[in-house]
This record gives structure tokens, sequence and C-alpha cells, in this order.
């Protein structure tokens, strides 16, 4: 994480290529588009200086879990790598609930999305997707290959879209519950929604993330990682 004070030597490093877990999929929830009402900068500004919780995290929870959550992803362990992901996004938010005056990123719509995975995952007997949410309303939900239609369709059933606001790339045919639910499943886990509560959803899968240009020429910044001037 680095020591010096303006973060310029905190780097981030990668765990695993894209290929050592290429069968996993992310699902994104757009819940909001809209511009947020507390800036992600100026709430953690606002959090370092008055969440103690914050402080027991950085010290006594990240650390370890990173180191369990790298383990995991090594190791294609999905279980454990939902539980860390979940638990930390949950804890993430209770962070912000512990500053002051409290943040609240979260709204109904994207609790009810926690709901829904919980109960999934409770009824499948194994975690089968994990949730994330960063400073915004707007969930990141992970899981496998083999679990993408079981997912796909519960959420496409409580939170139904148009063609238009769901054109999947992957071409998977994937209807509003047109895969059988786990033996247990609570239905009224959540209310069944309206088209459009959840304006968009995109289906992608984990890339390979950033990457060393073969020219200076072709990037956008400089060799000092600014920005360049462009002169049109």
């Amino acid at each position: 994480m680095g020591e010096k004070e303006d973060g310029s030597d905190s780097v981030a490093y990668e765990v695993a290529p894209v290929e050592a877990w290429d069968d996993l999929h992310a699902i994104i929830l757009v819940v909001s588009d809209k511009k947020k009402g507390t800036p992600s900068t100026a709430g953690m500004q606002r959090t370092v200086a008055t969440s103690s919780l914050l402080q027991h995290r950085i010290k006594h929870v990240v650390p370890q879990r990173m180191e369990r959550i790298s383990t995991a992803i090594k190791s294609k362990d999905f279980p454990v790598f939902a539980k860390e992901t979940i638990e930390d996004s949950n804890q993430f938010h209770a962070v912000c609930l512990d500053t002051t005056p409290p943040i609240f990123y979260l709204n109904d719509v994207s609790r009810s999305i926690i709901q829904l995975i919980e109960e999934l995952n409770r009824s499948s007997g194994t975690p089968i997707a994990a949730y994330t949410y960063d400073a915004g309303p707007n969930a990141v939900l992970y899981t496998e290959s083999k679990n993408v239609p079981l997912v796909l369709s519960t959420v496409l059933r409580y939170f139904p879209q148009t063609e238009e606001s769901f054109p999947d790339p992957f071409g998977m045919g994937i209807k509003a519950g047109s895969v059988k639910m786990p033996e247990g499943f609570n239905e009224k886990c959540i209310l069944e929604t309206e088209v459009g509560v959840v304006p968009r959803i995109i289906h992608t899968k984990v890339g390979d993330g950033p990457r060393v240009l073969d020219s200076e020429k072709e990037g956008l910044l400089g060799k000092n990682g600014m920005p360049k001037r462009v002169v049109g």
C-alpha cells in the first residue's frame, strides 16, 4: 500500500492472469447512472477523518482478506472467493455508515439485489454468485460459466429487461425464470419488479486488465503518467 502520504508509491499488481480463471463471468446491474450525492473522493476523505471502523478494517481485516482472496483466485475456489468478496463489500458499506455524517451509496434496489443473491446462495447449498458494490448503487455479480444460466435467469425474473436494455453478447438465449430454481428457494425473498427498475444489465467476462502499449504514440498518457495535450 505504500508509505507516502500522497499515495504515489501505492501500486496494484496482478494476482493471476485472466487465463487462470477464464470461465469467470460478471453480470453488472446498473441501478442508477445519475450523479452520486457524495463523490467518491470527498466521501473517502470524510470516512478517513471520522470512522473508527475504517482503522480497524485497514489494520486487522484487509491484509488477511487479501491473502485469502488471492489464494482463492489462484486455486479457482469460488465459494471462498464469493464469501470474501461479499463480506468485503458489506464491510465497506458498513464503514460508509460509520462515517459522520453517514454516507448512503446503496439504495432499496441495491439491497434487494443483495437479498436475492443471498437467498440463491443459501438455497443452492453453496455460494454460486458473489455481489460487490463500490461507492455507488450498481451491483457487480460474479459467477462461473456453469452457473450463469441460473443466476442470469433469476436476475431477469426479478428485474425484467427489454431486449434493448439487455442485449446479451454471448447469445445464450436465457430468459426470465427459464432455469429451475434450487429446491427450497424462497420465491418471496424480494418482490418481483417492473421493467426499468434496473435500467440496464451488462453481461461480460473478466478481462485481462491494463497492458503496456508497444508505442508511446498509442497511449493517451505520457511517460509521467499524465494525460497528453491534444492539439487539433
